[in-house]
């Protein structure tokens, strides 16, 4: 609230307020020249107001009053009435104040006003009504001059106990004292209360309009008083049941007629921004494949089928619309359709050909079975084969005396295709896996590695030998990235003694760039593990007693980091088996109790898994280990973590299965020997089932996954030292190429 002015902003309205309470409080006498003894009726209280004349030629200023003597005493058992004179001016005529003087026509009093108050029937309200229109109307009060009396008047009220008429007493200069006897009922504090609250009130907006003034310089806008009657009206209106459920029952009519309305129901949801999207298949009419690239538009918004032919559209406006697909060598589709609130699918659209086709048939290299899904493509022109494996490719026109064409899809290598364009027979084509074999060959005179697809096309060298390499190399490449692990002496490195160390190397298969990892007296690949590679180096120039002459490690070839994971004088056996690594380290120079641990490759998950030193470990099958602790023998079970069982005695089979996981990790790849030959055997790990897949003489490790079907076998016989290929969905296994016969993942192998 605004702090207390210490200006008066309408002085005015403080003498009004003064005369208002002064009229309304019978204590305080007048003592005007005119005020006369008034007699009380019984039917009310009269208050006289008078309106002064100013003289001519002097400023009239109807708010202003003289200054009120002071309270007389008033007799007991006397009633008289209150008259107010509202004067015109503060200066008086010298002649109005003296009594019996004869008086001027310029300087005669102005009449009396009356005001009659009844207290049975008038409230403080209509008593302030009252004196605001007396008030209001001294503006309007004749001032003409009238004619002077020489005599007294005197202002006759009724007296309720003697019911005469009773003169009023004459003024004198000095100010005669008139015994009024203030009837109690004026004297209402309810009426002052309200007086009071009505000069606050009109206080209050006058100080409020002059803050405006003072704090803006914009015109002062009179408040409009607020239209009641028609609120009081439509609140009346609405606390009648019956209109509220008329009322209820035209807007429900009015939206239904919206929602059955299609233009309508449509135009509205267009107007408050909701949209629709819609969906489609467009495929080939002749062959009933998807087609790719097809500008689909419906409205204003289009976009392109992908290689399914599907194509989804968004931020469409609802209601009747247009669609229209078109493709180069097809015929074109435009139709009117309506799209509604939500996805819309539409269904399948099937085009035309109208332009020269050209028919392929793609089959798996080594199964001979039609490959679905493979993509055919010239310039803007595309096809994609179906689950028989045929491909009908429209062209609008062939721009030169050749068509190039390229086919692609899954796993299996792009094809670059030039035909003639009369040439419309069908086109047998194999397909064979994207990733290359990698192989070394003495060929040269040097350990040479190579790259080659399994049909021998784009033999490759990688990394030419530097001669210094012995024959116990190890080559083992990623089960999916184009990264390979190789180990062998081509550093040509030394310890002190003159040993020759053995070198790790990383090897990019892409742009054939390599990695050294370290080099050591002995390096000992264990297996991939994602993006990790686990071996095992014996640290050079350590003591044979040496705790940690010994350590197990594993190497992040993507953020090229290395991290021991364990040390030991020697390891009894370390095995790779459902994602995590077992190794048991001998208890040759330990200061404790040498266990059965467990650790993943990222070296979180550490634990013991059986609290004595274990000295062999066979893997018997792909979910059990077969562990030997001295005379004793325990069964462990990889998939549920158990603690291991004691058995009753050995074995019959002492041997341990390598396992090479594929890819997607769904089944699993072993060799075992059976009537002298070597068998391949593929284990699905969600069946627990084994399947032959192949037997042959000479068939022995390593074993390498190309994709999730293709397999890479060696044969190592007396004829031939090879690398064949095979597929786990049938067909003949491939020879690929003869190679040097190198270690791969094999069983730990012991000193």
């Amino acid at each position: 609230m605004d702090e207390e002015r210490n200006e008066d902003l309408n002085p005015r309205s403080n003498d009004i307020e003064e005369r208002v309470k002064q009229m309304l409080d019978l204590s305080v006498p007048d003592t005007s020249e005119t005020a006369k003894a008034d007699v009380l009726k019984p039917a009310g209280k009269t208050i006289k107001v008078q309106a002064i004349s100013t003289p001519a030629g002097q400023p009239t200023d109807p708010l202003s009053a003289p200054e009120l003597p002071t309270a007389k005493t008033t007799p007991k058992n006397k009633t008289a009435s209150k008259k107010v004179i509202m004067p015109t001016s503060h200066d008086q005529p010298d002649a109005a104040k003296e009594p019996g003087k004869k008086v001027k026509e310029a300087d005669a009093p102005s009449p009396i006003k009356k005001i009659t108050i009844n207290d049975s029937s008038e409230t403080p309200a209509d008593i302030a009504e009252k004196l605001d229109e007396a008030i209001a109307g001294l503006d309007s009060i004749n001032t003409e001059p009238m004619t002077p009396s020489t005599e007294p008047q005197a202002d006759i009220t009724s007296d309720p106990e003697t019911d005469k008429e009773t003169p009023s007493l004459p003024a004198t200069d000095e100010e005669s004292e008139i015994p009024v006897q203030d009837p109690p009922v004026v004297a209402d504090p309810e009426t002052d209360k309200a007086v009071e609250a009505i000069v606050a009130e009109e206080s209050d907006k006058l100080l409020e309009m002059e803050d405006i003034v003072r704090d803006t310089d914009e015109p002062i806008k009179p408040e409009k008083p607020p239209r009641r009657r028609q609120g009081l009206a439509l609140k009346s209106w609405l606390s009648k049941p019956l209109f509220r459920r008329g009322l209820l029952l035209l807007i429900g009519l009015g939206l239904l007629a919206a929602c059955l309305a299609p233009a309508s129901r449509y135009f509205l949801l267009n107007t408050v921004g909701v949209r629709s999207s819609s969906s489609l298949t467009v495929l080939d009419d002749s062959t009933q494949q998807p087609l790719k690239n097809v500008q689909v538009k419906i409205g204003d918004v289009q976009a392109s089928t992908d290689v399914d032919g599907k194509v989804k559209l968004t931020k469409i406006p609802l209601g009747k619309t247009q669609i229209s697909i078109e493709k180069r060598a097809f015929a074109p589709i435009h139709k009117a359709i309506v799209l509604g609130w939500g996805s819309n699918p539409l269904g399948d659209f099937k085009l035309t050909p109208t332009g020269t086709q050209y028919s392929f048939n793609v089959t798996d290299f080594l199964s001979g079975k039609p490959v679905s899904k493979v993509e055919a493509t010239s310039n803007d022109a595309s096809a994609v084969s179906d689950e028989k494996g045929d491909i009908r490719l429209t062209i609008d026109r062939p721009d030169a005396d050749t068509l190039n064409v390229s086919l692609k899809g899954g796993d299996y290598r792009d094809e670059q295709l030039s035909l003639n364009p009369d040439d419309k027979a069908p086109h047998p084509i194999k397909l064979v896996p994207a990733r290359k074999q990698l192989f070394i060959s003495k060929r040269s005179g040097k350990y040479d590695i190579y790259s080659i697809y399994i049909d021998g096309k784009d033999e490759k060298v990688v990394l030419a030998g530097s001669g210094k390499e012995r024959d116990d190399m190890v080559l083992v490449q990623h089960p999916s990235a184009n990264i390979a692990a190789y180990v062998s002496t081509r550093g040509n490195q030394t310890n002190s003694d003159g040993y020759l160390l053995t070198n790790l190397i990383l090897i990019n298969t892409e742009d054939n760039s390599t990695t050294n990892i370290g080099a050591s007296e002995r390096m000992q690949i264990v297996s991939w593990s994602s993006d990790y590679l686990i071996y095992v180096q014996i640290t050079a120039g350590a003591s044979a007693n040496s705790p940690k002459r010994y350590k197990l490690m594993s190497y992040n070839y993507k953020d090229q980091s290395s991290k021991e994971l364990a040390s030991s004088n020697f390891f009894n056996d370390v095995v790779y088996a459902g994602g995590a690594i077992y190794y048991a380290p001998s208890g040759a120079n330990q200061t404790g109790q040498a266990s059965f641990y467990k650790i993943n490759p990222d070296g979180s998950g550490g634990q013991v898994v059986l609290n004595k030193e274990v000295w062999n470990v066979f893997r018997t099958a792909y979910d059990h280990f077969a562990l030997s602790v001295q005379q004793q023998w325990y069964d462990y079970h990889v998939a549920s973590g158990s603690q291991p069982t004691k058995l009753g005695s050995a074995p019959s089979d002492q041997t341990t299965r390598v396992y090479i996981d594929s890819p997607d990790g769904k089944r699993s790849a072993w060799i075992d020997n059976r009537d002298g030959k070597g068998v391949l055997l593929i284990y699905d790990i969600a069946a627990k089932s084994d399947t032959t897949l192949h037997s042959q003489s000479g068939l022995i490790y390593p074993v390498q996954w190309l994709n999730d079907k293709v397999l890479v076998y060696r044969v190592k016989s007396p004829t031939e030292t090879a690398d064949y290929a095979i597929s786990t969905d049938g067909g003949e296994p491939v020879k690929i190429r003869d190679v040097t016969n190198t270690r791969g993942i094999d069983r730990w192998y012991y000193y």
